[in-house]
């Protein structure tokens, strides 16, 4: 006997904004309202675009660099990777485990080879978009967790996120003096187009929608580092939990997202990525260490894929969060 068809399952569907003629969709429970539909703000998106002028150079503020310069070897670069080459004019590939040459989708990482600037370049289409399995095996995982989320979506966060640390960091005595940031911009391609996303069953409401760029970048400084934080170093792990649980976990815990700089031997968080918009934590956690940071993650984990109840998948579109990125009141309206 045929399983009854679930009327209510969250779903999504995508479109290239303003066209109609091909839609993909998506039907699955773990979908949620807030990692597809609140982590992109149009407006706060502009206000951090990467500035045409010259810009200071990081550690030399008598040195400037040409915005347009880098913006124009961006384009160029978004042109290889369309064309799906592998090696790169003015880039070095840094990290591609996230993306699909194939398909031209998901998270590559690139060091530009003359100027001291790192590029994340996120790209999907309507149809990558709804496929969370094709970029690997780790994607898939965190869409589970974090209701729906994926790199492309958690991109979004990454400079708001960045400006919410660094008010924390530089308002306490001792990790001002600990701690520093690379500076982080968006671009926004010549040619990006944008993505519709329509919602069905999804939080509070019975349908919703939103547009996001499909292709897009975040430039961030280039660090130059002393050394690595090691997860086999006892002092390393001490320090890093310790600044994870005063940022109330704001930011992934992993080793490899700390440095230390040259010249200023200050701790580097390189990664800003909202880690509880990437785990779905809906409550502030601290952790009294690694192994209870795995462990956590781990059951969470499991119980997301194997273990939720009828109950639980209900209380998850209707509950409240106290770790959702919040934008200031003018930014508020997702114009699009």
């Amino acid at each position: 006997m045929l399983r009854p068809k679930k009327k209510n399952i969250a779903r999504i569907e995508t479109t290239w904004k303003g066209e109609k003629s091909s839609s993909f969709s998506l039907c699955n429970s773990h979908l949620e309202e807030y990692p597809l539909f609140k982590t992109f703000n149009k407006i706060f998106f502009n206000e951090n675009l990467f500035p045409s002028q010259a810009i200071p150079s990081r550690n030399n503020t008598k040195k400037t660099i040409s915005g347009s310069k880098i913006q124009q070897l961006i384009e160029n670069l978004i042109e290889e990777v369309s064309e799906k080459k592998t090696s790169f004019k003015d880039f070095t590939v840094l990290r591609k485990s996230n993306f699909n040459t194939k398909k031209c989708s998901g998270l590559i990482i690139l060091k530009c080879k003359n100027f001291p600037f790192v590029v994340k370049l996120f790209m999907e289409t309507p149809e990558t978009f709804v496929k969370y399995a094709s970029k690997g095996l780790v994607p898939r995982f965190f869409f589970y967790l974090s209701g729906g989320a994926n790199r492309h979506l958690l991109g979004f966060t990454r400079v708001k996120n960045l400006h919410e640390m660094k008010k924390q960091i530089n308002n306490n005595p001792y990790w001002s003096k600990q701690v520093t940031f690379p500076r982080k911009w968006f671009h926004l391609p010549k040619k990006s187009k944008w993505l519709t996303l329509t919602g069905k069953n999804i939080g509070t409401k019975k349908s919703q929608s939103t547009s996001i760029p499909g292709t897009y970048c975040i430039i961030a400084d280039y660090i130059e580092t002393e050394r690595k934080k090691s997860v086999f170093n006892k002092d390393d792990r001490k320090t890093c939990m310790k600044l994870c649980n005063f940022l109330d976990m704001a930011i992934d815990p992993h080793i490899d997202n700390f440095l230390t700089e040259k010249k200023t031997n200050k701790i580097v968080i390189i990664d800003t990525e909202h880690f509880p918009t990437l785990v779905g934590f809906k409550k502030n956690t601290k952790f009294s260490g690694y192994a209870s940071w795995i462990t956590h993650l781990s059951a969470k984990c499991a119980k997301a894929i194997f273990f939720r109840t009828k109950k639980d998948r209900k209380a998850l579109q209707v509950s409240t969060s106290e770790t959702e990125l919040v934008y200031e009141k003018k930014n508020k309206s997702n114009l699009c």
